[in-house]
């Protein structure tokens, strides 16, 4: 991955904010979805989303819904390792491992 939003260990995230990760080389668009891009609370709750990849920038989105709590820390998880679900490239290979970050949200109004 190139680059992913919100920062690791960012702090004050918008409420309405999605997550996005970029990759660095095209991926199997049948890989990116809800079991391999996953978003929890901090008691470690799936929270809903949709997910979709854009083929053309190479940025998978994270989009909760209903928005983010206030004043909550959320894990991002993009699967990757030995075991499916994970997301690979358009030739097959799976990312080495987990890729896992933090971040804290604002709060309401911010």
């Amino acid at each position: 991955m190139t680059a992913i939003s919100p920062a690791s260990g960012g702090v004050s995230v918008a409420l309405g904010s999605n997550v996005t990760a970029t990759f660095s080389e095209a991926m199997d668009v049948a890989t990116i979805n809800t079991g391999t891009v996953e978003l929890r609370t901090s008691g470690n709750a799936l929270v809903a989303a949709v997910v979709t990849y854009n083929a053309t920038t190479r940025v998978a989105t994270l989009n909760p819904t209903p928005t983010l709590a206030a004043l909550a820390t959320y894990t991002v998880t993009i699967h990757g390792g030995a075991i499916d679900p994970r997301v690979k490239d358009v030739a097959g290979n799976a990312l080495a491992a987990d890729r896992t970050w933090s971040f804290v949200t604002g709060p309401v109004g911010a």
